[in-house]
């Protein structure tokens, strides 16, 4: 079986959710002899290639331009009999895919990760309200197997876009080994936040509980927030003045600073309104750190019972929960304990190789 992975998104110089997920399943998938595993990318993607990948390359001529409908139409007219023949089968791992149309004896398996703007568009860009609601539909067309990333995500393609129940394979995302925890690591005064900034995030429910929190309880810790810039940015980062040295917008990181980061922090909290699955609950628990999060979508999938829950919209709930957790170095720890066993269940290794199961259901059915 020879696999191609369109893998274009590597091109983005900041790694977020999507390129981990392209960068470990790869990796991982590589390690199975048993199958012809190749990344379809661009050229300008070489010196982030994984050496023991077979790599094959196209260059889409308007990859750079950022409306994905377009760019991936006039580049499946002119590179997909290219690009795409030669393969059993075609792992799309999001849904905007880099073509349009397929050789027939292609098989196609897509991987969605949430069709968040579907559900709530007044969290999403206009670009992406426009893409999910009237292209999204035809992809799907071409696809023979779905993998999504959690149950809650399956049920939302089942309600919304009438998708079979045995056409879609739930397989869990993993956690990379270097997110562990570190004994010695000492521990420092911030709660640490990690998302990309926009709405959807709920930063701003996050800001003015921690605020509460700090007028209420003078607590001395700082929220350290962490990711890259997104839409409505200022909105999120307008600070009341007397708070603004408790309140640090770091940006993007590394994915080794963002490991030592989890290991000091006395506390994570993941606000986000709706996750298709939620990495940053299970890298912070796979690093020690203590949990909150919000108690909808897919995120009790991946937290379990190794977490604090939270109302994401109560904003008093929030401020206290944040409270009793820093005050208590007990409570941390049972967190901290729990939140490690919790995170061994998710493995890339696992998700490899339920994802060569899918693949082999594809080309078998």
């Amino acid at each position: 079986m020879r696999v191609g992975i369109t893998a274009e998104l590597l091109l983005n110089a900041e790694f977020t959710g999507i390129e981990n997920y392209i960068c470990n399943l790869s990796e991982n998938l590589s390690l199975n002899k048993t199958h012809d595993i190749n990344l379809i990318l661009p050229l300008e993607t070489l010196n982030r290639k994984d050496s023991s990948l077979s790599i094959f390359h196209y260059s889409p001529p308007l990859s750079k331009i950022k409306l994905p409908f377009q760019s991936s139409l006039i580049s499946s007219l002119i590179n997909y009999p290219i690009g795409l023949k030669g393969f059993n089968a075609i792992h799309v791992p999001t849904v905007t895919a880099p073509f349009f149309f397929r050789p027939p004896e292609v098989k196609v398996v897509m991987t969605v990760h949430d069709i968040i703007p579907n559900l709530f568009p007044k969290w999403q860009p206009l670009k992406r309200r426009l893409y999910f609601k009237y292209f999204l539909k035809h992809r799907f067309k071409f696809v023979d197997r779905f993998i999504a990333v959690s149950e809650n995500t399956k049920k939302d393609m089942i309600n919304l876009f009438n998708i079979e129940d045995d056409k879609i394979d739930v397989i869990y995302e993993g956690v990379s080994k270097r997110f562990k925890k570190e004994e010695h690591q000492e521990k420092r005064e911030f709660v640490l936040a990690v998302s990309t900034l926009e709405p959807r995030k709920n930063f701003t429910t996050l800001i003015h509980a921690f605020i509460r929190c700090k007028e209420k309880h003078n607590i001395k810790e700082k929220l350290l927030i962490v990711g890259r810039k997104g839409w409505l940015l200022d909105h999120i980062r307008d600070i009341p003045k007397q708070y603004a040295r408790d309140i640090i917008f770091k940006g993007y990181v590394s994915n080794e600073e963002l490991v030592v980061l989890y290991q000091q922090a006395k506390l994570f909290i993941y606000p986000s309104m709706y996750e298709g699955f939620g990495l940053p609950v299970l890298e912070a628990m796979a690093c020690g750190c203590p949990v909150i999060t919000n108690n909808c979508s897919s995120i009790p999938e991946v937290g379990g019972v190794a977490v604090e829950y939270v109302d994401p919209e109560n904003v008093e709930a929030f401020s206290q929960i944040i409270f009793q957790i820093i005050s208590s170095p007990e409570q941390q720890k049972v967190l901290s304990d729990k939140g490690v066993v919790q995170a061994k269940k998710f493995t890339w290794e696992k998700c490899a190789h339920e994802t060569i199961n899918t693949y082999e259901k594809v080309l078998n059915s």
